[in-house]
This record gives structure tokens, sequence and C-alpha cells, in this order.
């Protein structure tokens, strides 16, 4: 049994030839590239371990070996190729998140790049400087207040319809002196028209409304003049600025005359806007048509188009308050021991009576006159009571017996003639120093004559006679 045993000899090469299967097999994985080793054309004695080192290398020919010769912790794996495969896809998960998130990224800035663009677009078309064409249609009026600018101007325009954009209008009204000359007011100006048709409305002298320039020494009635056409009072004056007839409109929307005098006969001073010191004298007044006689300064006033008869008037004289207590009316009353309304009274004299040089003069005459007492006699007095403006009076006119008639009534009369300048109102707060009682006019200048006797004012109305200034 002895020769049935294999020898050590034997033994050892069959290890041997486990050991060159075992690195045939090695190289096996390693691709058909590897370098032959020595004894690798032996027949393995074992093809099932190369059957399995086959069916490894099979299952990715691709793959590159896993084979650490320093020693790395995986070259023991029993499935190298598959170790591998997992961390490729891993990676190609991460480059496949980079890629989405990059097209992401880029979506979105596309996305908003356009919504910025489109948004621009839209601006700049709502924005643009839109503009009509011609010279519009319809009519209508604007309001320019007080301190507005252009560009409020511009605003006010485009609400009204009159322009497309305020930019139209200000690219036309930046180069124009007279539109920027616009004082405030109302004016009347077409719809849809182009902004350079717009800006030549408002300037055209015809189309302002509703203004009305009210001068010194006029009266609420119109008064006649000889050889001339009859001077319009503020009445009337007041009456046709506040009538504006818009493409044909019937002039039945405007008040009368005759409705806007009996405003002033019968509305409530208070609620016109009258004067606290000047209240008592109107309600008092012997005649309610000269009620309000001197109450309203004279002045630029801006009537709204429409305005009822009440609104015209209230406007105007609550308009005046302002300007009267803007005055040391109050204070030069008490200083001069009279009342506010009574120096508003002396100064309407003065307005009729001087030319601007000798109203100081003239309102000393008045005061030394009523201090004496003795009777104004004025001539201004004796016209006003008869509704006319002349320099000469008849004996009759002087002894009609009308309270305003300072020949035959004494003191002050009851209300203004007159509504007085603020040279008037100067004088009268003012009078300059001196003993005159009388005076006259003595030529066509109205330059007066002054005196202190009887037989200086004789002498001036000698001169007077001789320039023609009555006969």
């Amino acid at each position: 049994m002895t020769g049935d045993r294999p020898t050590p000899r034997h033994d050892r090469e069959m290890d041997l030839e486990r050991l060159r299967a075992v690195l045939a097999g090695s190289h096996a994985q390693g691709g058909a590239g590897a370098p032959p080793r020595p004894g690798d054309g032996h027949q393995d004695p074992h093809p099932e371990s190369r059957t399995d080192a086959s069916r490894d290398s099979d299952a990715d020919p691709h793959q590159e070996p896993h084979h650490d010769p320093h020693g790395d912790p995986h070259a023991d794996d029993p499935h190298p190729v598959l170790a591998l495969g997992g961390a490729t896809a891993a990676t190609r998960r991460r480059r496949s998140r980079s890629r989405s998130t990059v097209i992401a990224v880029l979506v979105l800035v596309t996305i908003v790049a356009g919504l910025f663009v489109g948004f621009r677009i839209w601006r700049d078309d709502a924005t643009s400087t839109a503009d009509w064409a011609g010279t519009g249609d319809t009519w209508t009026v604007v309001r320019v207040q007080g301190g507005d600018g252009l560009t409020d101007i511009a605003d006010t325009l485009t609400a009204a319809q009159v322009v497309a954009s305020p930019d139209a209008f200000l690219a036309v009204a930046g180069t124009d002196a007279d539109v920027k000359a616009l004082q405030p007011g109302y004016y009347k100006v077409r719809q849809h028209a182009s902004a350079q048709a717009a800006a030549d409305d408002l300037v055209a002298a015809d189309n302002r409304v509703g203004e009305v320039r009210l001068v010194p020494g006029r009266q609420l009635a119109d008064v006649t003049v000889p050889g001339a056409d009859p001077v319009a009072g503020y009445i009337s004056q007041i009456t046709a600025a506040a009538c504006v007839q818009l493409d044909g409109a019937d002039p039945a929307d405007c008040f009368t005359t005759d409705e806007l005098w009996e405003v002033a006969r019968t509305a409530d001073p208070v609620e016109l806007g009258v004067p606290s010191w000047a209240v008592e004298a109107v309600q008092t007044s012997p005649d309610p048509a000269r009620r309000l006689e001197g109450l309203i300064l004279p002045g630029d006033y801006n009537i709204a188009p429409g305005s009822t008869a009440l609104e015209a008037l209230r406007s105007v004289i609550s308009g005046s308050q302002a300007g009267w207590y803007g005055t040391d009316l109050a204070d030069r009353a008490a200083a001069l021991g009279t009342t506010p309304y009574d120096l508003v009274v002396m100064a309407s004299v003065v307005e009729r009576e001087g030319i601007v040089a000798d109203m100081p003069e003239v309102a000393r005459v008045i005061v030394n006159r009523l201090a004496v007492p003795m009777k104004l006699e004025m001539d201004s007095t004796v016209n006003y009571a008869l509704d006319r403006a002349q320099i000469a009076t008849s004996a009759a006119d002087r002894a009609n017996p009308s309270p305003w008639n300072t020949y035959w009534a004494d003191g002050l009369p009851p209300t203004p003639i007159s509504s007085p300048g603020p040279d008037a109102l100067a004088a009268a707060m003012d009078p300059l120093p001196g003993p005159w009682l009388f005076f006259v006019k003595i030529d066509e200048t109205g330059a007066s004559c002054f005196s202190v006797t009887v037989q200086e004012h004789e002498a001036c109305v000698e001169r007077a006679r001789a320039n023609g200034v009555f006969g």
C-alpha cells in the first residue's frame, strides 16, 4: 500500500500546482494584457478554481482591477467589482444632481430676466410721452392755484383730459416763458388737445376767465360820466366775470346783475365775510343797496365760473378780509380817536377827492373840519348820491337832501363812497400835519390848492376857473 500513498515530493508538486493555479486566477482577473508568469502554461489541476475566477472576471470586462499590492484593506474584498461599480453610480448621481441644479438656476435667471425686461417695456409704454394731435374738441375750465408749478399745472390738465400726459405738456411748457408766467386763476381750454395747443390756449388773452380787476375809487353801482360811456361798478364787473359760456351754453346758466344786487342788499353780512368791525354799520345802513360800499378792497379776484350770486360776492368780500386785517387800521383808528369803519369812510372820500400826491393833505382837511366841527362840503359826496362822476356840482345838486351829501348833512357819510386804495388808506391813517380847512382842484391834472381861510380859498377857486376846471 506504500506505492498508493503520495510521496512528499508529490505533495510538494501538488502544492506548487495549486499555487500556480491561484496565481493564474489572479492574473486572469487582471485582464488579457497581464504578462504571463512562469508555469502559466501548465495545465490547471483544479478547473473549478479557474472557472470561478473566470466568472468573476466576466462580470464586468471593462472594470479596472481592484488590486492593491501595498496592503489596501479592500484587497481581500470578495466582491471588488461590485464595490467599485457602486462608487461610480454615486458619482453619476452627484453629477446628475449638479447638472439639474445648474439647469434650474439658468431657467430661473431666464424667467427673472424676462420678467424684468417685460416690466421695463410695460413701464416705458405706460409712462411714455403720450400726446394727442390737433387743437382739441370740447371747451372746459381749469384752475391754476396759487403756488402751482409747471408739474402741478400738467397734472391738472391731464386730470381734466386736456392733454394726454403730464410729460407731453412739460416738454412744451418747459421752454415757453408765457406758460411759466401763468398767474393763479381760471383758464378756458379745449379737451383732447395736443400739448402745444393746450399751452397756446392757456396763454391766449381771451381764455383767462373768472378774473375781475377792481380798481380803487369805483363804487358798487355803475356811474355816468358826462360825454363818455358809463363806468361799470363792482356789481356789474363781478357779474360779468362769473359768467363763462362754453360751447354755446345758455346764458341763463349765469346769474344777472339784479340777482347779485339782491344778494348785496339782503344777505347776512357775516355769511358774506364782512369784517367784524363793519357788521353793525352794514346792518344799520340807511340804504341797503349801499350798505356794502367800500368793503371790497381793490385788487385782482378770481371768481369760479358757474358760481351762484351768493358764492361770487362772498368770495370777493371774504378775499378782502385778509387785506383789511393786514393793515394797521384798528390801531390807527384808536390813535386818531375814531373807528376802523369811519377811517375807511374817510379814506373813500380821500380816494375820490385827491390825486395820490395830495391825499395826505386832503385827509388832514377832513380831520380838521370834523374837529371844528363844520360840514365837509365835498363834491364827491354829492356826486356819489347821484351815481355820477364829475368835478363840478350845481347848487341844486348840493341841495340834494341825501345823507351822503356832505353839503347837506353833518359829519362823514353813513357809508364809504368808493373802495379806497392803499394810498388813500395810508393817508387817512396818517394825515399830513397842517392847518388847512379848504382845498379845490385847480387844473386838469387833479392837483389841488390848499388854504386856511375863506379868502385864500376863494383865490384858489379863481385859479381853477381860469384853468377851465369848472365854469
